[in-house]
């Protein structure tokens, strides 16, 4: 009788592990630069999804995942974050999503609906402040630093929640012209999140195609009409079993 096939075997094959997984990050630096974006604009992106938009910023973010502790190691991360509501709940969804590996590219991708895209990312920082940069190839998708100033607050923005993560997590079908799944989830890393350094400055933020792969800006620039500020964290995460694995909020098929 031939041996019954243990469908967790497949992970292996896939090149990342189940949706359950524990993880860490010690020491995770993050370059968040804070922009005012067109509403309109804004709107018309958010429409494409069953959220609700929740205001005119958005946020530019570089993150350095060195001493992550998944099987694979090191990756880098960055994307823009619009401030966004589903029902009761009020967070941020990566509308754009950059990975500089395959793995973590399609573990983000296939397990939680991060609308993840394979780009080279780089974050450096010195006394005087920090530059994240993501580029595909030849094309620049954005450059985001921040000139550390302690003068600068987070007022602007301090009253939007950019945080827990709302996502769209959609598996078409493969027989027919609809989703076999298409569940909005919740996944609150930020609950276990320790910080250790934060500096506020002066932002400046230059925007390329950040819509690689999907086109939905129609050729058109993410408008940024002011950068209001920035900043540069320090701090140790962590994907829990209580705050890392999504909560579903909705499915709609």
């Amino acid at each position: 009788m031939a041996e019954q096939f243990e469908p967790a075997r497949f992970f292996r094959f896939l090149g990342f592990d189940s949706g359950d997984q524990q993880y860490s990050c010690p020491d995770l630096k993050t370059l968040n630069v804070y922009c005012r974006g067109d509403e309109a604009q804004l709107e018309r992106l958010i429409s494409h999804t069953p959220l609700h938009l929740e205001g005119d910023i958005f946020v530019v973010t570089v993150a350095d995942f060195e001493n992550c502790t998944m099987t694979r190691g090191r990756y880098f991360d960055s994307g823009i974050i619009i401030p966004v509501s589903y029902g009761e709940e009020k967070g941020g969804t990566y509308f754009f999503e950059f990975e500089d590996e395959h793995w973590s590219t399609a573990t983000g991708r296939e397990l939680w609906g991060y609308p993840k895209r394979y780009a080279k990312i780089s974050l450096e920082q010195d006394e005087t402040g920090a530059r994240g940069r993501t580029w595909h190839y030849e094309t620049a998708l954005l450059d985001g630093s921040v000139e550390f100033d302690d003068a600068v607050t987070n007022e602007a923005w301090s009253h939007l929640a950019f945080a827990p993560n709302i996502q769209v997590r959609a598996v078409p079908e493969f027989d027919g012209d609809s989703y076999s799944h298409f569940d909005v989830i919740k996944r609150n890393t930020v609950a276990n999140f320790v910080t250790k350094e934060r500096r506020y400055g002066h932002g400046s933020v230059s925007l390329g195609p950040v819509d690689i792969g999907s086109g939905v800006l129609d050729g058109r620039p993410l408008e940024v009409v002011e950068v209001l500020g920035a900043e540069y964290t320090v701090g140790d995460f962590a994907s829990t079993a209580e705050n890392g694995t999504p909560v579903t909020l909705g499915s709609l098929v």
